[in-house]
């Protein structure tokens, strides 16, 4: 996994939406986007994750760049960005 951007619906704890924005390489580069009751680290459930949105890159410039964009486009739509607390 090259990047993991996350966001959330309403207030950050369990049982409200995330959304995951996530750059891996499976064989090529991929932007994965999926929606979830928690976050996950799991790259083998990031990669099997049949619900996830998939786009294809042939860089991994320019997945991280779909990246940023899709991530930008969450937060045009009324997602937030998550920041765990430490």
């Amino acid at each position: 996994m090259h990047t993991n951007r996350v966001l959330y619906k309403n207030n950050p704890q369990p049982g409200h939406r995330y959304r995951q924005i996530v750059a891996m390489e499976e064989g090529q580069f991929q932007v994965r986007i999926f929606e979830g009751d928690v976050i996950t680290a799991d790259p083998k459930f990031m990669a099997q994750n049949t619900d996830a949105e998939v786009y294809f890159h042939p860089t991994l410039q320019a997945a991280l760049e779909d990246v940023e964009r899709e991530f930008q486009a969450s937060l045009q739509s009324g997602w937030r960005p998550y920041s765990p607390v430490r």
